[in-house]
Parts: C-alpha cells; structure tokens; sequence
C-alpha cells in the first residue's frame, strides 16, 4: 500500500533523517547531486556505478558515523567517532531499524587491544570502524557514510538553523577541540545556529551522559545525548520538509556533497537503490535502540560496558529482522479489503505474516470505500498496531476497544500496490 505523501515528505527528507540526523551525515539518492560533486573530475560513470544495492541480501545494513575534529582530514588523520549508528534495511518488507552505540563501548580493536569504540576510526578511519562495528554485533556491514562535526554544522547552516526546545541548561568547554557548549532552557522552541547545533548532539557532561532514563511526570522516558540526537533528527527533518519546493531540497543534498561534508562507499547505484527502499517509510515510524549495556570506571577511564545476552537479542530484532517482541508476535491481526481490489486482503496477509505477525482472518471490510489504508488497535498503545502502520504506510493507528476478537484490524484501501 503507498500513502500518497504530503508535501515534502519524500525518500530525501527520510534519508536526511535517518542518515543526517541520526549519525550526523547525509543520505542522497539523488543522482543529480552526486553528478554535480562529480562533474569535471575525470572519474568514469561505470566505475562508480556498482552492483545492485545490497547484493541481493534480504537485509543491507549500513554504517553510519559522526567524526570529532580530533583529527586532521589535510593531513589525512581520522578523528574519534562522536556517533554511531548502524542502520538495516530489510529489502523484502523495506522495514527500516537502527541500533546506536555509545562512543565509550568498551570493546577489542584489532591491533590495538582493549579500547573504546570511538578510536577505531582514528586508527583506521571508517573501514576499521566498520569492522570493528561488525564484530561487535556479530554481522556483516554493508556499507558506510561518514561525516565531521564541520560537516555537521555546515548541513546545518544548508536548512537555516534547527528548532529545538531545549529541556536543560548545557554548559561545556572543551579548549583541545574547541567545544564550546552553552545553551540556556526554555519552554519554547529555540532557531539552533550549526554551533549550537553542534554543541546541542555532542553534550553528555550531566548525570546521564551518553544513555539513560529519566522520570518525567511519573513516566520513565530515554534521557542522554543519544535521546538528543533523536529529537536532533527530527528536528531537521522538519526544516528540510519546511523547504518549499523537491528543487530545493536537492539542493540541499547537492551542496552537501560538493562540499565534501560526506564520505561513503555507496555506489550510485546503491544510493538509487536505497531511495527507492526508503521512499515510502516515515522517519517518526523507523524502529531505534540503543545497544544494551551499562556505564563503570576502569582504571579512572569511563565505559559502556556490552551486555552480550541483551545485545544478541537485540541484533536479532534490529539488525537480523528474525525476532519481535512477544506482544507483538501473540497478536491477532485481522485484514479486511475495503478497497475492492480483488486479492488485497491476501496479499496484505502474506505481508505482514512474512514479517512475522499472527494473521488470524481475512475477508471484506463493510464497503469498499476505503481510499487509504488503515490500522485500528483494539487496546491502547500496542506496538504492534505501530509496527504494522509503519510497514504499510497507513498513517496515525486509530483505537477502538469496542471490538472483541483480534487485537489489530487491517483494512485495506485503494491506496494498495502490490510491493
């Protein structure tokens, strides 16, 4: 099924979101931006065009990293990695999941022994960042993008500032890197210059520091910078949704590229390919985790220490696509074809039992008036319902308690396609 999308909401705000907002980089499957960064180089097209995207796999997973200006890119050194997130496409359901890693994950680097994940790209830059990445989840990765803390603020300065309500006073100076952090709470949204911006992502000098809860009016809600960096996300894709017209938001990626705030491994191809994954999927709806662990001091240096058991459990839901949570896998979801079309309803079926839901019935909603797909939860919040809206592109989940039988009611509308 395809929601016909709102203005701006398109494959390039959602890689922007994903890719920009969430590891500090960019994404474009925009050929005319990466035709512009290439004009007049000498590089061949063919060279640079590459297999397929992913390969064929039924799951890509991709990379992403937000350099600090530790290093040196004029004299060719690596600088720590500030961020980073690895994100899985799944290419049958074109489900879309992340896991991000805290940049003190105590973990081994080849060469280099016990270290915190962050030195793996100032040993060896994204390639070994890659792999070291890899071995700690226990997959392949596919593919990397890479940008800078400049990179960062100069994609910032693209979209004319973020708004973010900032929930607490920061304040941080870092006189090596030139860090300096000062922002002041307010109840109101606040215009983010690139440095603030900046200083925004990268603060974790609070109690909670990279990862963490906090009770907010009774409620237990992610705290730390990499909930920051969420609300980040977001925030940019609503000033890249806010640019009126698809010419200007290519623009944004074009430049973006011509002035080398991304490296990437991924070919023209791979870039198209992923686009067309990712055109229908709406950013609030892509599934995010933090890798499992907890802070401790060794030998006076802070680190996330790994909690395998929770990792590998999360790996086979994030990154593996092989699990769901119980409540999600215990619900009974019911498809009605309420768009006429005949075979929508089992085809729909087939979905969602391939991405592993329990589909109790199919058969005709009341009419076959439905222009747009739906999905109705009979209980409140059920992950599930979310899950299924998410996958099928049906927009906000309604609820009704009033329904006994199944848990979720899928009907499908005349906005249904096959694939």
């Amino acid at each position: 099924m395809r929601r016909r999308s709102r203005k701006g909401t398109s494959w390039i705000a959602v890689l922007l979101v994903v890719v920009l907002g969430t590891a500090l980089g960019i994404g474009a499957g925009s050929l005319l931006a990466t035709f512009a960064r290439l004009h007049g180089s000498g590089v061949h097209l063919s060279d640079l065009w590459g297999s397929p995207f992913g390969g064929g796999k039924d799951v890509v997973r991709i990379l992403m990293l937000g350099e600090d200006n530790t290093g040196s890119r004029r004299h060719g050194r690596h600088g720590l990695s500030d961020t980073l997130v690895v994100m899985a496409v799944n290419t049958k359901t074109k489900e879309v999941r992340a896991i991000s890693i805290p940049r003190d994950t105590k973990v081994e680097i080849p060469g280099h022994g016990t270290c915190k994940i962050n030195s793996a790209n100032a040993f060896g830059g994204p390639e070994l960042a890659r792999q070291v990445v890899g071995n700690l989840l226990g997959v392949d990765i596919d593919y990397y993008v890479a940008t800078s803390t400049s990179g960062l603020r100069g994609l910032v300065d693209l979209v004319g500032g973020v708004y973010i309500k900032i929930d607490k006073n920061m304040d941080y100076d870092d006189r090596h890197q030139n860090l300096h952090i000062h922002l002041r709470a307010s109840p109101e949204k606040q215009l983010l210059t690139p440095v603030q911006a900046e200083g925004y992502v990268r603060f974790r000098h609070d109690r909670v520091g990279d990862s963490g809860w906090e009770i907010i009016d009774g409620k237990k809600v992610p705290a730390g910078r990499i909930a920051r960096q969420q609300i980040f996300m977001r925030a940019l894709a609503n000033r890249v949704l806010s640019l009126p017209t698809r010419t200007e938001r290519a623009e944004v990626l074009s430049q973006a590229y011509q002035k080398g705030y991304i490296v990437s491994d991924l070919k023209l191809r791979d870039w198209d390919g992923l686009a067309d994954y990712l055109k229908d999927i709406h950013p609030e709806k892509m599934v995010m985790a933090v890798l499992p662990g907890a802070p401790a001091n060794i030998h006076g240096a802070s680190y996330w220490i790994p909690d395998f058991d929770k990792i590998n459990e999360l790996v086979a839901q994030n990154m593996k696509f092989e699990s769901a949570p119980q409540e999600e896998i215990d619900a009974k979801v019911e498809v009605l074809n309420g768009s006429g079309i005949s075979g929508a309803a089992g085809k729909v079926a087939d979905r969602l039992k391939e991405a592993g839901f329990q589909v109790t019935h199919e058969g005709n909603a009341s009419d076959f008036t439905y222009d747009r797909c739906q999905v109705i939860s009979h209980k409140a919040n059920n992950p599930g319902a979310q899950r299924i809206a998410a996958l099928l592109n049906c927009g906000a989940v309604q609820e009704d308690s009033s329904k006994g039988g199944a848990d979720i009611t899928v009907i499908v509308g005349r906005d249904f396609r096959e694939n």
